[in-house]
């Protein structure tokens, strides 16, 4: 029972909220619900507070008004426990200074995820009708997948099933008893009266509430940027700077040029690196670890079978080594073959098709794992001028082939690849002519990014400043964490 509290303690704390899912989470300790008495967390300045002597924590209490919109107390304490949850699996220590820090962080934090629906309002923006409809049908969904999956984990728990995937294989009696365990839980972890539908409700809010937010935000970015453009003194500008970034990045530290090659629009390179397309054939399984040790044995043999020679003596040792030897070796190739054997076929046969014409964009289409993007190319950035400290042998393959060549199928770390180099990356500023469009886009881009954090910044501080704290509902989370055992 211990451990499913601590699955369903998780998933509700993770999904109670959906601001909250991208942050860091709790580990497996259960949350303070008690309340205690605290002293009050300063408000930002001009911001209006209220305070009283409640003592009794209300998980549904409005804790900060925006607008029109109510922020509870309940939300606070999710968001507050991942900040402490945090800062707690660092080991660090927590002391009344660090928590009403995060209450602080707390309050700024849920004020931020609230700030584009109240400044839609303002501006009187809204959604479409469609785009409501939308919402709702979507949010419907999700929460019918979310319930889903909660009766399967618990029916994997409370029932005889195993690797449970859809809950409509249970029978009454078993969705009985499943629904019977997450009351009980819900019950435990939020008092007498939480039903399951009760949370499920909430979870479509949340739902709801995220999408909604996700399209107005879009929405007021369309506002905020659709007068902004750029003209040719600001892309030159940009151009420069960027420009000037690079060759100071890249000649004092050439490894970052692997991790921005894949996604940044490249204005200078370094010396010696190219571009190669790899078919990755990686067998099922782990190898028989008998391969190894019969190296290792084999790599004995031949250096005492070399000392031997060398001396000239005991013919009759040599003789033995030269026995043990090849029985190792056909031991281990056998072993290999019965591991490799697969991929080494599909490496031939992708060899084959690429010599009869297929391109290696199919062939990689054709025989490489896909992505979680379904993607199957696979390509990369390797540094020929030197060691690569990334993909050596890769690389190693690569300094042997002129640009559109491959390899044949070579054994590279426990799997078969084919390489192709497509370029060798040339050094120094790369001709502007030929990536002007891209130079404006990235221009347009980051110079649009940098309005839009602009503005989010200036209508924080103004939410910030617009809110009503109401402190007597939540301040008291400190010192529950103070008298506590956590």
């Amino acid at each position: 029972m211990k451990h499913t509290k601590r699955i369903l303690a998780f998933v509700t704390a993770i999904l109670l909220l959906l601001p909250l899912a991208g942050c860091l989470v709790p580990d497996e300790n259960e949350w303070a619900t008690e309340a205690a008495p605290s002293g009050a967390v300063p408000a930002p300045d001009g911001a209006n507070s209220s305070k009283s002597d409640a003592s009794a924590f209300d998980f549904n209490a409005v804790a900060i008004e925006l607008g029109d919109i109510k922020i509870t107390a309940g939300e606070v304490q999710t968001m507050f426990d991942q900040y402490v949850n945090m800062f707690y699996s660092y080991g660090s220590e927590l002391n009344a200074e660090s928590l009403g820090e995060f209450l602080r962080m707390t309050e700024e934090w849920l004020i931020e995820y609230y700030a584009p629906l109240w400044k839609a309002e303002q501006l009187g923006i809204k959604l479409a009708e469609e785009t409501e409809a939308k919402i709702a049908a979507d949010a419907e969904k999700a929460v019918a997948e979310e319930r889903n999956e909660l009766l399967c984990m618990f029916a994997e728990k409370f029932t005889d099933l195993e690797s449970v995937t859809d809950a409509s294989v249970l029978t009454e009696e078993q969705l009985t008893t499943v629904l019977d365990a997450i009351g009980d839980e819900l019950r435990e972890m939020f008092g007498e009266g939480y039903t399951f539908d009760d949370y499920l409700a909430t979870r479509n809010q949340d739902y709801t509430l995220s999408m909604q937010l996700d399209e107005v935000t879009e929405l007021l970015k369309e506002r905020t940027l659709e007068d902004l453009s750029l003209d040719q003194e600001a892309v030159d500008e940009w151009y420069e700077t960027a420009l000037e970034a690079q060759k100071t990045k890249y000649d004092a530290s050439p490894e970052e040029f692997y991790y921005d090659a894949q996604d940044t629009l490249i204005l200078y390179a370094p010396d010696g690196f190219a571009r190669v397309q790899v078919i990755d054939l990686i067998p099922d399984g782990e190898p028989d670890e008998k391969i190894e040790a019969n190296r290792v044995e084999m790599a004995a043999l031949e250096a005492e079978y070399g000392m031997l020679a060398l001396n000239g003596s005991n013919p009759e040792r040599a003789a033995a080594i030269e026995i043990d030897y090849a029985a190792l070796k056909a031991e281990t190739e056998a072993l290999e073959d019965a591991y490799y054997g697969d991929v080494r076929k599909k490496g031939d046969e992708a060899y084959a098709a690429l010599e009869n014409g297929l391109s290696f964009e199919d062939a990689m289409d054709a025989y490489n794992l896909g992505e979680a993007d379904d993607s199957h190319t696979d390509e990369r950035v390797v540094y020929l001028a030197g060691v690569d400290t990334h993909d050596e042998e890769i690389a190693a393959i690569a300094r042997k082939l002129e640009p559109g060549t491959y390899s044949k199928p070579t054994l590279v770390d426990g799997a078969y690849v084919i390489v192709k180099l497509i370029e060798r990356i040339p050094a120094g500023v790369v001709d502007r002519a030929s990536i002007e469009d891209d130079i404006r886009a990235a221009a347009a881009r980051e110079t649009k990014d940098g309005a839009w954090e602009a503005q989010l910044d200036a209508w924080l501080e103004e939410a910030k400043n617009a809110a009503v704290y109401h402190r007597e509902t939540y301040e008291m989370l400190t010192d529950q964490y103070l008298n506590s055992e956590y």
